[in-house]
């Protein structure tokens, strides 16, 4: 199952409970951002009914140096063993598949990315590509999570320098208040795409959804309320890799 072989190199926290790991970047290994790929690992600390092996997205852009996982830390033998990583260890990694990229979205339409939690990973990869390779395309970014810790990558993402991108992190738990309008608050739901959307860039844009199940599904019910059809939705079932669990965290 597994094609390459990654040497781990270090562990960083992104937010609270979600660290990111580092490999290097095989030179023959190549990606689309927003793909994923089987993370086999070399060894387990903890028992695991799924085993060493979890679908991942990769969290790095193409155009960066190393590759990149992003995940929020449980007590899974998976996730315990991934923190044990020591620098030098090796895992392996299958080619990477997926649809959930830019390629999918042929025209020049803006693409609106509705992400919950960790699901920001593939979203990441993307907007830092599209950062990288300066990219005009209109990219909006709706980063839903309870509070302000949970959210990877807040900063960086709200730094990203692009001609036509916007970022808006929403936090549905998050007592304090936001005095300089750079964040919303609550869930996200049709009058906040209408704040920052044209009725037209709204029925005409590509809509990126990642995140967990109840959470896309619940999104697609509220583009369809919207008027939105099935086909301007994309989003990764992670199919086509019967062999690895399909968790996604």
């Amino acid at each position: 199952m597994a094609n390459f072989q990654l040497k781990f190199k270090q562990k960083e926290q992104v937010a609270d409970g979600t660290w990111s790991f580092h490999f290097e970047k095989p030179a023959d290994f190549t990606f689309e951002a927003g793909q994923y790929v089987a993370l086999v690992l070399p060894r387990l600390v903890a028992p695991d009914k799924r085993g060493p092996v979890r679908s991942l997205s990769i969290c790095s852009a193409p155009a960066e140096e190393d590759l990149v996982f992003t995940m929020r830390i449980t007590e899974s033998g998976f996730k315990q063993s991934i923190m044990a990583l020591e620098p030098g260890e090796m895992a392996q990694a299958t080619k990477p598949i997926g649809h959930f990229t830019l390629t999918h979205a042929a025209d020049s339409k803006s693409v609106v990315f509705i992400v919950g939690g960790i699901g920001i990973t593939p979203a990441r990869s993307i907007v830092k590509q599209a950062e990288h390779d300066m990219s005009t395309r209109s990219l909006f970014l709706f980063y839903s999570n309870r509070m302000k810790k949970d959210a990877a990558f807040h900063d960086e993402l709200r730094g990203v320098r692009l001609a036509q991108y916007r970022y808006i992190p929403t936090f549905s738990q998050e007592t304090a208040v936001c005095t300089d309008g750079t964040e919303e608050r609550g869930y996200i739901c049709p009058s906040m795409l209408e704040k920052y959307l044209s009725l037209e860039q709204i029925q005409e844009s590509w809509y990126y959804l990642v995140g967990a199940p109840a959470f896309i599904e619940a999104m697609e019910q509220m583009l369809r309320g919207l008027g939105i059809p099935d086909e301007r939705m994309v989003n990764d079932p992670f199919t086509g890799m019967a062999t690895a669990s399909q968790e996604k965290k």
